[in-house]
């Protein structure tokens, strides 16, 4: 495929972003079996009308042209940003700005790619690690692999393991970017019906949340004093129900009713569970939206 392309050019200035859609993006997406149009289309910085994803209760402003928005029949497959071969690709910016175009509401695809001409990098949104990253100096040694990653007529079925678990919140808030300590996140009326106690200093509300209707896992965790804060909302009966069921195995309450409380939170440390990885919410405060 890149045979007749000298890689050495990717160390000139003058060979820029537009140099690696043309010279590297586009023979790649030809071989896959993209085209411009058909039942496997490419489409070519597609302007997106809604500007904003959810993040808690606010709307982050995206910017809403990818390059390549790769199309499988009716359903985006995945998203594909090309970058200049000075750019990092890996973590930072560009990769957050990708993962915006990938989760956008009139997108909904599970990867998401980003090309500086040097490698091919694809990520899952449900994962913070790349699936795969491809040298394509070294292409043709991993065709295969690629091919069965993104090729138009095996990518929907490619599906991370374990496949029955929400995608983590926090997790989704640290690939937008959201990484400082210092960002509070506020949520009005969340539904709770579930409280566990994580270990003697740690207790956890898990929740499922769906902002502009993806639905996500939401582990909120917070420590003994702000239970008591928690309690000063929550009817008596429902008190003593939460109390006996945190101090005795398995440690697990259900409430039922729900009751519904707003918090202010921020981004906590990642923990690593059996099956994935999680950033929980860590409680600032709880209050009740009046």
């Amino acid at each position: 495929m890149f045979e007749d392309f000298d890689f050495d050019l990717l160390e000139s200035p003058d060979f820029k972003e537009d140099a690696v859609r043309e010279e590297i993006i586009t023979p790649l997406l030809h071989r896959l079996g993209y085209r411009a149009h058909g039942d496997f289309q490419i489409l070519r910085s597609k302007a997106l009308l809604h500007p904003y994803v959810m993040i808690g209760s606010q709307r982050r402003k995206t910017n809403i042209i990818p390059d390549y928005l790769l199309r499988v029949k009716n359903h985006f497959a995945f998203v594909l940003d090309a970058k200049s071969p000075n750019q990092n690709i890996i973590t930072g910016s560009n990769v957050e700005q990708v993962y915006s175009y990938a989760i956008h509401p009139e997108v909904r695809a599970k990867l998401y790619a980003l090309c500086n001409g040097y490698e091919l990098i694809v990520f899952h949104i449900n994962q913070v690690q790349p699936v795969s990253r491809f040298d394509l100096r070294e292409i043709e040694n991993n065709w295969a692999d690629c091919q069965k990653l993104l090729s138009p007529y095996t990518i929907l079925a490619y599906q991370p393991k374990p496949q029955n678990l929400y995608p983590d919140f926090g997790r989704h808030l640290y690939k937008m970017g959201y990484v400082s300590s210092g960002k509070e996140f506020t949520f009005y009326d969340m539904p709770v019906d579930q409280i566990v106690r994580v270990n003697d200093q740690t207790l956890s509300i898990n929740n499922n949340y769906a902002p502009d209707g993806v639905e996500f896992a939401l582990c909120l965790d917070f420590n003994y004093d702000k239970l008591i804060e928690l309690m000063k909302f929550i009817r008596r009966d429902q008190q003593h129900l939460i109390i006996d069921g945190l101090s005795r195995q398995p440690y697990k309450v259900d409430i039922l009713p729900p009751f519904n409380i707003s918090f202010r939170a921020n981004l906590g440390v990642l923990t690593e569970t059996q099956h994935e990885e999680i950033r929980p919410l860590v409680v600032i405060e709880f209050f009740d939206k009046g």
